[in-house]
């Protein structure tokens, strides 16, 4: 393994101990991403806080795009060589031990995580150093401090010439998840655990000492090695979290795409990367208590509580502002409210629409159990019963299934083989219709295969909602391709409720586009 010497200026070895203010260690990991790291490195310098180093860690990329980056011909150093600690690292040793040797390399009072393609806002520093300093006093376990983060969309445009480089684009900003958004003073270790309260490296500034005490991340995460290590390091110390947006989180449009981890995309959301395993190994090495079990256990069925109660929400809006609409019309003199937004049009054909597929404009028939019926649907249900049938009508556009029972299992499911493209996600719109109103769930079924033969099915991000009396109810759903890739013979399942006789499935639309 190459190891490319450290260029460190007298005076940083021990700790900074003749400096005035402390010293903030920067960890950059980087791999082949010369445009990326330009503009992290950029980051750094337009920090206010005065002292500081960078450990770039070259991770067993490419070391000339590196080099000519830190020394341009004929211009000034991206990083001044008294700052640096540079290792170029062949082959390289992965995320997480990359990590670690940049720690290593620093003896700094802070340890930062700024992966290259991140950024921060010039103040970052400055505003860390000092709300440490305001709260070290007050709490004798503080490890760290974190600051919020904005979450930036983008695209990285190659350089035909040279896919190393080329252009990025900022798209704008989305929102957070509502775990990145909560108020509380410190990273709650249990939220942080069961995913209710978040944060990306890129937030977080540790005292080394209390990084190393920790063990840095663990080395044999192939991703979220940084939740592995956060979990261990609020075990023994606590993080506050300063109210402001300093941090800059940027991710590319197209990463859910990403399924041979291109250079371009970032970690986020790629399918290629075994999250299901690394989540679990995350949370702790010694083994969980039983009360963490049972509020992880309390998160995932309120999670679908939450997601049913958005979907409702933003559905009231839309009926109230239509209700509003009405009594204007009504009374006359009074201002309308402003029309709802109408909905931006869907750049792609739908992969299937319920009301352009079916072979004519009107099919009945008796349905047998795992039978498909109107080209790609499917009941669900370990028996057969005089009297299930089904009703499509076009110029209608009505879709009803009679149930005589639905027992303990029933559920309406389409097959979603040879549909959708690979790599590719899937949107899905569901409108149901219910004279009496009920509760069913939506979901992503496959089948994963036993090593003893037999076939079990797996349920991926079950929903709740709720279909209201006479009004009725849309659902839109996502699947990411990591998902779809999953098992074998995937279908979308509406499960239906439990012991409902002489039920009606009534589908008033069902559209399915890549995405």
């Amino acid at each position: 393994m190459r190891d490319v010497k450290r260029r460190v200026s007298p005076g940083w070895e021990q700790g900074n101990m003749e400096h005035s203010e402390p010293s903030v260690g920067v960890v950059i990991r980087t791999r082949d991403r010369p445009v990326f790291l330009a503009r992290a490195l950029a980051s750094v310098r337009a920090q206010t806080h005065g002292t500081w180093q960078v450990a770039l860690v070259n991770d067993g990329g490419a070391s000339g795009p590196v080099d000519a980056l830190l020394a341009p011909a004929g211009g000034a150093p991206a990083v001044p060589p008294e700052r640096l600690h540079l290792l170029h690292l062949d082959p390289g040793v992965g995320r997480a031990a990359a990590f670690n040797r940049g720690v290593a390399a620093l003896q700094t009072d802070f340890i930062t995580c700024l992966d290259d393609d991140d950024t921060w806002e010039p103040g970052f520093m400055a505003a860390l150093v000092a709300f440490h300093a305001q709260i070290a006093p007050l709490v004798r376990d503080l490890g760290g401090v974190a600051a919020l983060a904005r979450a930036v969309i983008e695209e990285f445009l190659p350089d035909p010439a040279d896919p190393l480089h080329g252009t990025l684009r900022e798209l704008g900003e989305e929102p957070l998840p509502r775990a990145f958004q909560r108020s509380e003073f410190f990273l709650n270790p249990l939220a942080y655990a069961c995913y209710r309260q978040d944060l990306y490296p890129v937030q977080w500034m540790l005292r080394r000492e209390a990084v190393l005490r920790t063990g840095g991340f663990p080395e044999a995460f192939d991703v979220m090695e940084d939740r592995a290590f956060m979990n261990r390091f609020l075990r023994d110390h606590r993080l506050a979290i300063l109210d402001k947006p300093l941090a800059r989180h940027h991710r590319r449009a197209a990463r859910r795409s990403d399924t041979a981890r291109t250079v371009a995309m970032n970690t986020l959301d790629n399918p290629s990367y075994d999250w299901r395993m690394y989540a679990d190994l995350a949370l702790s090495p010694d083994g969980l208590d039983p009360a963490f079990e049972l509020l992880r256990e309390v998160n995932y069925e309120t999670s679908a509580i939450w997601q049913k109660i958005d979907g409702e929400a933003s559905d009231l809006r839309q009926r109230l502002a239509a209700l509003e609409a009405g009594m204007a019309k009504a009374a006359p003199g009074r201002p309308a409210p402003a029309p709802p937004a109408a909905p931006a049009k869907r750049p792609k054909a739908a992969l299937f629409d319920l009301w352009h597929r079916a072979s004519g404009p009107w099919q009945a028939g008796v349905i047998a159990p795992d039978t498909p019926f109107a080209d790609r649907f499917v009941l669900s249900q370990g028996f057969s019963q005089p009297g299930t049938m089904f009703a499509l009508s076009v110029p209608d556009q009505r879709f009803e299934v009679q149930i005589p029972e639905t027992r303990d299992w029933a559920a309406v499911e389409f097959l979603l083989d040879g549909l959708i493209p690979r790599g590719a996600g899937l949107r899905w719109e569901l409108s149901l219709h219910g004279d009496t109103g009920f509760l069913f769930e939506t979901a992503l079924c496959q089948r994963l295969a036993e090593a003893d033969g037999q076939v079990r099915h797996q349920f991926h991000e079950p929903w709740v909602h709720a279909c209201r009396p006479g009004a009725g109810c849309r659902v839109t759903r996502h699947f990411d391709s990591g998902a779809l890739a999953v098992g074998q013979a995937p279908r979308l399942s509406v499960i239906l409720p439990r012991q409902a006789r002489n039920f009606r499935f009534c589908c008033a639309g069902f559209v399915l586009e890549a995405g």
